[in-house]
C-alpha cells in the first residue's frame, strides 16, 4: 500500500506545478500528453498484472528459484517491445492528437509533453514487469523504495526544471521521465542481487513456456487498452464543455489515482496469495485469500471517502488555483468524494482474477461495460452537463463490479 499510494505523485506532481500557471492550457495540455502516454505506457500495464500472477503460481510451485529464472525469460521481450515503441512513437503521437482534435496551441503543448517522455518507456516496461515480479515473490518493499525514489527524484527536478530553469512542459516531461530512470535502478539492482544468487537454475524444468505468458498477456493487453481508451474518451466528452471542465475533471480524476493506487495494493495482495495458493495447490489458503482482501479492500473504500468527503476542498485548491478550474472542480466534487464506493469491487476482483488466471473473464467483462454500457449510451443520451458524464461512468464501474461478482458467485464451488 506505501508503495502504491506514493506513485500517483507523479500525476499530482504535473498537475500540481501546471495547475500553478497561468493559463488553464498548461494543465490542459499536460492531461492530454499524460493520457496519450498512459496508452503508450500504462497500456502495457499487462507486465505487472500477467507476471504478478505468473510469478506467484511459479512461486508457490518452485520456490525463489523458479520465479527469478521465469523473470530472465521475461527481460528481452520487455526490452525488445520498449524500443519498438520508440521507434514507432512519432506515429503513434499523431494517432493520439488526432483521436483528441485539439486547438493547434493545445496540440503544440500535447506534443512537447510526448516527445520529451517517450524516450523512458523502455524504463517504464521494465519498472511495470519488476513491480510484478516483486510482487509475485512477495517482496514489497522493493516496490516501495523504488517508487519512493522515482517520486522524490521527480518533484525536485521537476520544481527545479519548471521555477528553476524555466522549461515549462518539457520540465514537467524531463522530471517524470528521470524519475522513472530512478525507480529503474532500484527493481535492475534488487533484480540482479537476486540473479546471482540462482545463476544456474535449469529454468526449462521450473517454469512455463512463455506462451503461456502470452496468452495471458494478449487478453489483459485487450483489457488494459479498453479501460485507457474509456479514461481518453471520458475525457474527450468533458472537452466538448471546454477546456476549463477538461482541467477540472482532470484534477479529479487525479484523486481515482490515489484511489485506484490505494485499493491496488490489496489487488496485488490478492494476485500474490491466491496466485501462491492456487500454484500450491491448497484450497484453505486460496479461499482464505480471496476473502481477506476483499474485506479489508472495501473497509479501505470506505475510510477513503470519508477521507475525501473532509478534505476534498483543500485538495483541490493544492492541485489548482486558476479560479476557472477550481469553480467547477469542487461544483463536480461529489463524484471524487464517492469514487471509491462504486470502484472498489472491481479493483479487488482484478487482483482475484489474476490470481486465479481468469484473464479472458476481466477482458470480457470490461469489453461488456465500455462498448455495451459506456459508450452506446453516451451516443443515445443528451448529455447536458458535466455531472451527466460522470454519471454515465459511474455507471460503467457499477455494471464492470456486478457482472465481476456475479463470475465470482458463479465459479465459487469450483475454487473452494
Amino acid at each position: 500500500m506505501l508503495a502504491n499510494v506514493s506513485a500517483p505523485l507523479l500525476g499530482l506532481v504535473d498537475i500540481g506545478l501546471m495547475g500553478h500557471q497561468t493559463d488553464s492550457r498548461y494543465l490542459a495540455a499536460v492531461t492530454l500528453g499524460a493520457n496519450l502516454f498512459a496508452v503508450v505506457a500504462w497500456g502495457f500495464n499487462f507486465l505487472t498484472m500477467a507476471t504478478s500472477g505468473s510469478t506467484a503460481w511459479v512461486f508457490g510451485r518452485s520456490g525463489l528459484a523458479g520465479a527469478v529464472a521465469w523473470l530472465k525469460r521475461l527481460v528481452p521481450p520487455t526490452l525488445g517491445l520498449g524500443l519498438l515503441l520508440v521507434i514507432a512513437s512519432s506515429a503513434l503521437i499523431h494517432l493520439g492528437l488526432a483521436f483528441y482534435s485539439p486547438s493547434a496551441e493545445l496540440a503544440a503543448g500535447t506534443e512537447e509533453y510526448l516527445h520529451t517522455r517517450r524516450w523512458s518507456v523502455p524504463l517504464v516496461l521494465m519498472n511495470l514487469l519488476l513491480a510484478g515480479w516483486f510482487v509475485g515473490v512477495q517482496n514489497t518493499r522493493v516496490n516501495l523504495w523504488a517508487t519512493v525514489c522515482a517520486q522524490v527524484v521527480n518533484i525536485l527536478l521537476s520544481v527545479i526544471f519548471v521555477y528553476g530553469l524555466k522549461l515549462g512542459i518539457t520540465g514537467v516531461a524531463l522530471g517524470s521521465a528521470l524519475g522513472d530512470a530512478a525507480a529503474f535502478t532500484i527493481y535492475s539492482y534488487t533484480a540482479y542481487q537476486q540473479f546471482k544468487q540462482h545463476k544456474n537454475t535449469d529454468y526449462a524444468q521450473v517454469v512455463p513456456k512463455l506462451t503461456h505468458y502470452f496468452g495471458l498477456a494478449i487478453s489483459l493487453i485487450v483489457r488494459t487498452l479498453t479501460l485507457l481508451f474509456a479514461f481518453n474518451y471520458f475525457n474527450r466528452l468533458g472537452l466538448s464543455f471546454g477546456t476549463d471542465v477538461l482541467a477540472a475533471n482532470a484534477v479529479l480524476l487525479s484523486f481515482l489515482l490515489v484511489v485506484s493506487t490505494l485499493l491496488d495494493a490489496f489487488a496485488n495482495a490478492a494476485e500474490a496469495l491466491v496466485g501462491e495458493a492456487k500454484g500450491a495447490q491448497n484450497r484453505s489458503a486460496l479461499h482464505d485469500a480471496v476473502l481477506a482482501t476483499g474485506v479489508w479492500s472495501g473497509l479501505g473504500a470506505v475510510i477513503l471517502c470519508v477521507v475525501f468527503l473532509l478534505v476534498h476542498q483543500p485538495a483541490i485548491a493544492l492541485l489548482t488555483d486558476l479560479p476557472n478550474v477550481r469553480a467547477p472542480a469542487n461544483q463536480y466534487a461529489i463524484w471524487m468524494i464517492t469514487l471509491p464506493l462504486y470502484t472498489w469491487w472491481a479493483y479487488w476482483l482484478d487482483g482475484v482474477f489474476i490470481g486465479l488466471q481468469w484473464v479472458k473473464a476481466m477482458r470480457n467483462i470490461l469489453l461488456i461495460s465500455v462498448f455495451a454500457v459506456f459508450l452506446p449510451l453516451s451516443w443515445l443520451l443528451s448529455l447536458p452537463n458535466n455531472h451527466a458524464i460522470w454519471a454515465l461512468f459511474a455507471l460503467m464501474m457499477l455494471v464492470r463490479s456486478g457482472l465481476m461478482v456475479g463470475w465470482l458467485r458463479y465459479r465459487w464451488a469450483a475454487i473452494t
